[in-house]
């Protein structure tokens, strides 16, 4: 094929690392879509009159940034968005706690020495008094039934979400949870409407099951209700996935008079809601999920993970009433059932108050550090709430949000633009997100902040001409 890149070469910097930027800028603009053939390393070469190493070095430049994937004997091409965008982090490689890199590229709590210790504690109360059936169990496939019913207590008193014990599923995280509610009422090739930008993993869940995952107009509370109608009169979706609480990434939070209006719309049009609500205990008691505005057509999702530890994979599903036997085969078909021993982790925590007294924690923690992150970047515009794992921050006009996160890399630091978080190919905001939870040492935080700050506060820094 023939493209024009001249239009996005630069004429700083060595040569294929200008064209591998003009790929990345045609891809951003929309002019090369994903799953397109580029030339042959010759065609581009001559079109741009350079070296065919320069082309071969911009290739490789280009699959290191994840923008293209070579494959033998078919050519170089265009990654989807689900292949391109994917975070490091997730591509197989071990945690490492003591990192030279400081890392504020992942979602996670912060785990201080005090939350390890309860974890150890807990597990030797397990040891003493965990039942045969805890041990031994594999039914029911929804979970046992004690687990469940003081799980829906909880559910009901703490995060106002309406049901019973007969309406809730234990599931191993939220991400799980979601597979669920989608699997259960969207098939293959049905539109799922969600946020312009919203979290990966719905992305890659869209791929994995094949639905159409369209996004929808947002600004600082979350999806907006007209543009959320307008798109359900013209694309007549299936369902509708929502993060209402501490969007991931922007951190928008919609306000009660929102989630009335946003309700309002589904109910209105017969949609299916599938809340995503796993932010909702690093917000005080108060906020009413979309869920408890129409049940009957409602998947709530929540779980213990962002509030307490990571590796308390406890997640809890709530099923409109009538659903549940469609859901429990896609359960059992993903993991039989999730596993007991954590559920009951859960079911101690959850009644001796530590899930509250963790999740309190945890907002201070959060606190503390969003103060950190205001005083060292506020002279930036940046999107945060008090107690969210993120920063959601501006950048100043010099600086590309691609380049900058090459650069931090260079610096030590990791941190992630919005590509991620992306549905549709459209030009990305010049944001990047700051997860605060990544770094348990907070002084390593500090670290990671002030560097960033000194990246901001200068120019782009020149590269070394080179001539081929």
């Amino acid at each position: 094929m023939t493209i024009d890149l001249t239009p996005y070469l630069s004429d700083t910097g060595p040569k294929y690392l200008a064209v591998a930027r003009a790929l990345s800028e045609a891809i951003r603009q929309g002019d090369l879509l994903p799953g397109t053939r580029l030339p042959t390393h010759r065609q581009l070469a001559d079109s741009l009159e350079v070296s065919v190493q320069t082309i071969s070095r911009a290739y490789a430049q280009a699959e290191k940034m994840g923008l293209v994937q070579a494959r033998v004997g078919s050519g170089t091409w265009i990654n989807t968005l689900d292949d391109s965008r994917e975070s490091e982090y997730l591509r197989g490689q071990e945690p490492r706690w003591e990192s030279p890199t400081i890392d504020m590229s992942i979602a996670h709590p912060v785990c201080p020495p005090l939350h390890h210790m309860r974890f150890r504690e807990a597990l030797a109360q397990l040891a003493e008094q965990a039942s045969p059936e805890v041990i031994a169990a594999c039914r029911p496939i929804a979970g046992l039934l004690h687990q469940r019913e003081r799980a829906s207590e909880w559910l009901e008193t703490r995060l106002k979400v309406p049901g019973d014990a007969d309406d809730r599923v234990l599931c191993n995280g939220t991400a799980h949870g979601l597979m669920l509610a989608i699997a259960t009422v969207v098939q293959h090739g049905d539109i799922v409407l969600t946020e312009a930008l919203t979290d990966h993993g719905l992305i890659a869940l869209s791929r994995t099951l094949g639905f159409q995952l369209r996004g929808i107009a947002i600004d600082d509370e979350g999806m907006l209700p007209d543009a959320l109608d307008r798109a359900c009169q013209r694309f007549r979706p299936r369902a509708v996935c929502l993060t209402p609480t501490q969007l991931n990434p922007t951190g928008a939070t919609m306000s009660e008079e929102r989630r009335d209006a946003i309700a309002e719309v589904l109910a209105r049009h017969g949609t299916w809601l599938i809340e995503d609500d796993v932010h909702a205990l690093l917000e005080p008691p108060g906020l009413t999920p979309l869920t408890a505005r129409i049940p009957r057509q409602g998947f709530h999702v929540t779980s213990l993970t962002k509030s307490t530890l990571p590796g308390l994979r406890a997640g809890y599903l709530t099923v409109p009433r009538g659903q549940l036997h469609h859901t429990l085969p896609r359960l059992r078909a993903t993991g039989w059932m999730a596993t007991p021993l954590m559920f009951e982790l859960a079911h101690l925590w959850l009644a001796d108050g530590t899930v509250e007294e963790l999740a309190s924690q945890q907002r201070e923690l959060l606190a503390e550090r969003q103060s950190l992150a205001i005083r060292i970047l506020g002279h930036h515009p940046l999107a945060a709430r008090p107690s969210s794992l993120h920063v959601w921050l501006s950048l100043p006009p010099a600086w590309r949000a691609e380049e900058l996160q090459q650069h931090a890399e260079q610096e030590g630091l990791a941190i992630t633009t919005a590509v991620p978080f992306m549905v549709e190919q459209s030009p990305a905001p010049r944001r990047i997100r700051l997860s605060l939870g990544g770094e348990q040492d907070i002084h390593r935080l500090e670290t990671g902040l002030e560097r960033l700050a000194s990246l901001l506060d200068e120019a782009p820094p020149p590269m070394m001409q080179i001539v081929y």
